[in-house]
């Protein structure tokens, strides 16, 4: 179950912003912080809790991911939204 997910990743590492990640790292995704609005629209793009996230590239920030087979980009404020475990 996610809830699972959540306490494995919690307890066994870092959970930190997807804009902290590095070009090239993948994570696990632990939750998204926000409006309600705002978890809908990105757990519509594939960020919801267990999916695999892998950044492609990042400039200040900025970040293009790889989530569920999609490439898309999110603002430094987007991605800081998405908490994440490092694999």
């Amino acid at each position: 179950a996610a809830s699972d997910v959540y306490k494995r990743q919690a307890n066994s590492g870092p959970v930190l912003p997807l804009a902290m990640l590095g070009e090239g790292e993948t994570a696990l995704i632990v939750t998204v912080k926000g409006a309600s609005d705002l978890r809908q629209h990105l757990s519509t793009l594939g960020f919801v809790e267990g999916a695999e996230v892998k950044v492609i590239s990042r400039v200040n920030g900025d970040v293009i991911v790889s989530v569920k087979g999609a490439r898309l980009g999110l603002n430094r404020q987007m991605s800081s939204h998405i908490m994440v475990s490092p694999l």
